[in-house]
């Protein structure tokens, strides 16, 4: 889960359909601060991400890229 801080612009970096068929890789989205969607979102390695395309789900941070780079760095 992302503690604070100002939303931030994702994309995502792989195909994530068989969870929900929108999310194809590409999707760009934002962040949700101290906000967890399911039990995934307790877990630092995850966060919450609201797409454009209207999904909103607990993302594995290694699958998102952050203006183009890896959102880890």
């Amino acid at each position: 889960m992302q503690l604070g801080g100002s939303s931030k612009e994702v994309i995502l970096n792989c195909d994530l359909t068989r969870y929900d068929n929108r999310l194809t890789k590409g999707q760009k989205g934002k962040t949700i601060p101290d906000f967890k969607c399911g039990i995934w979102g307790t877990q630092d390695r995850f966060v919450a991400v609201k797409f454009d395309c209207g999904a909103t789900m607990d993302i594995l941070i290694s699958s998102l890229d952050y203006e183009g780079q890896y959102i880890n760095s």
